[in-house]
């Protein structure tokens, strides 16, 4: 059971239905300022697979990250560049409303590779939403510091769930789990 399972937070889920939002999720070099997108899942409300793809990256692939994601050199070596994979994205994501397991990581890293390659972000970030966070206030536990809810990594949410999809990691598969993550929100009895 939730500490919470705020009520507000329930209702806010319920208007963001409205939207027919969908769901990302990706794979990084790492968590600098130079880092790049490796991979890319989106998904629908219900967990159907929209957009999946490695991308191959202008910088190396460091080993502390392929241990996290286990995605090496040799898979990317014959995937998209960040362009070609950005034609086939962006229209899916424009106009839509994006919701993302820790949406303020994913949204920079996604404008920091765009960025990268020359490119002018063209999405609104107010079309981005941050499960991490509404879970967060839903399961209403109070952070250390006292100061606002505590995060919880995805697949512990999950677990706390009891939403029986694995967390390889791997981009389409840790956006299956934000978005079932958010339809648990969504259908919990306020």
């Amino acid at each position: 059971m939730y500490p919470l399972a705020n009520p507000k937070v329930i209702q806010r889920a319920r208007q963001i239905l409205a939207y027919e939002p969908i769901f990302i999720d990706t794979e990084t070099t790492g968590f600098s300022p130079q880092d790049v997108v490796i991979e890319v899942g989106v998904v629908d409300l219900h967990g159907a697979t929209l957009y999946e793809t490695l991308i191959k990256p202008s910088i190396p692939i460091p080993e502390d990250a392929i241990a996290i994601h286990g995605i090496r050199e040799e898979m990317v070596a014959e995937s998209p560049e960040w362009e070609e994979a950005w034609d086939e994205l962006q229209p899916l994501l424009a106009g839509r409303y994006i919701g993302a397991y820790n949406a303020d990581f994913d949204l920079r890293l996604l404008k920091q590779v765009h960025s990268r390659h020359g490119l002018v972000w063209p999405l609104d970030d107010r079309q981005f939403f941050c499960v991490m966070k509404l879970y967060a206030a839903f399961y209403g536990q109070i952070s250390p510091r006292g100061n606002s809810y505590r995060f919880h990594k995805l697949e512990a949410a999950g677990a706390a769930c009891g939403i029986p999809l694995p967390n390889s990691h791997r981009a389409i598969d840790d956006a299956k789990l934000t978005a079932a993550l958010f339809n648990h929100i969504d259908n919990y009895p306020a």
